[in-house]
């Protein structure tokens, strides 16, 4: 393997803002493992378990799932080997609790993350985004109110999550509204 260079990275942005997009394209392009929340979440729901039918009632009102939850699958996903070759979160933290439980994590696997991209989008092209995918996806998540919703608790919350972890990792910035291609090289440039 030419470049050793591991890659520990969290993803920020609202929703619609190209997260799993550019999660993917690191993920292709770096071979680190990407780790959706989101996905995970919706993974485990359409199980149909009891812990499935509890995430539904969430997701479906765009509220954030319990922290000790996604934390505990976070966990477990950072234990996996192929998490080894380095990592980008992608929808995780949302909560600064989820921030510390992480850096603690991180600390225990003596992997700390190396930067926190977030992705700033418009909040009218976030909507149009968001519209779109949910005529193309059928996705529950995407109704109007549920993503007011979503966008206002990114706001309340996931905000103070940069400011927490800006004093400890790299925060950059990328203009997430310019084409998808211009973005991946904004990262990519970002990160390096």
């Amino acid at each position: 393997m030419a470049d050793a260079v591991r890659h520990n990275l969290a993803l920020f942005g609202p929703a619609g803002s190209g997260k799993g997009t550019q999660a993917g394209f690191l993920e292709r392009e770096l071979g680190v493992e990407h780790i959706a929340t989101g996905e995970m979440l919706r993974q485990e729901r359409s199980r149909g378990t009891e812990l499935g039918q509890t995430l539904a009632a969430y997701l479906d009102a765009g509220k954030l799932v319990p922290d000790e939850v996604i934390v505990a699958m976070i966990r477990h996903r950072l234990a996996d080997p192929q998490a080894d070759a380095g990592f980008v979160l992608d929808g995780f933290p949302r909560t600064v609790a989820q921030a510390r439980a992480l850096q603690e994590m991180l600390a225990s696997l003596e992997r700390p993350l190396d930067a926190a991209v977030v992705l700033d989008v418009p909040t009218a092209q976030l909507i149009a985004r968001l519209t779109l995918r949910a005529r193309q996806e059928n996705r529950s998540d995407d109704t109007p109110d549920v993503i007011a919703e979503r966008l206002r608790i990114y706001h309340d919350e996931t905000e103070a999550v940069l400011d927490y972890l800006g004093h400890s990792v790299p925060l950059v910035r990328v203009d997430g509204a310019q084409p998808v291609e211009e973005v991946s090289k904004a990262v990519l440039r970002a990160i390096d």
